[in-house]
């Protein structure tokens, strides 16, 4: 269910006629924080990593270790997937080939947040088997 909310929400934000981010203007804010240095393609590249992490993490949580390398291929193509349609069918975003690598960086490391659950569950487990 939480993935399906979650493709929900990635399906408006991803395929909605203008970027979420776009044109927002953080540099008061940034410049308060002590991250002035940080511009506003940094921003959105960071934000597309976050964007993919909970995609990555719910999907391998789903399927066997064995089959992960297919989720990770599998996000990169959704990621491209989302860029090619934005390029088709939504003139007012700006489709990159750097956002698919940075939605396919988020989805990689949300697989390897699964890992480390699945190998601390595995890990309690075990423990509870020696007691």
């Amino acid at each position: 269910m939480l993935l399906g909310v979650y493709v929900i929400a990635l399906a408006v934000i991803a395929l909605s006629p203008v970027s979420p981010i776009r044109g927002l203007d953080l540099s008061q804010e940034l410049d308060s924080a002590g991250l002035g240095w940080v511009t506003y393609t940094q921003l959105e590249s960071f934000a597309n990593v976050l964007l993919f992490v909970p995609f990555g993490l719910l999907i391998a949580l789903l399927v066997p270790t064995r089959w992960w390398w297919v989720v990770v291929v599998g996000l990169v193509v959704v990621a491209g997937g989302i860029e090619l349609g934005q390029a088709l069918f939504l003139p007012g975003r700006v489709p990159s080939i750097d956002d698919v690598l940075a939605n396919s960086t988020g989805g990689a490391i949300g697989v390897g947040i699964a890992a480390i659950i699945r190998g601390v569950a595995w890990a309690v487990r075990r423990a509870r088997r020696t007691e």
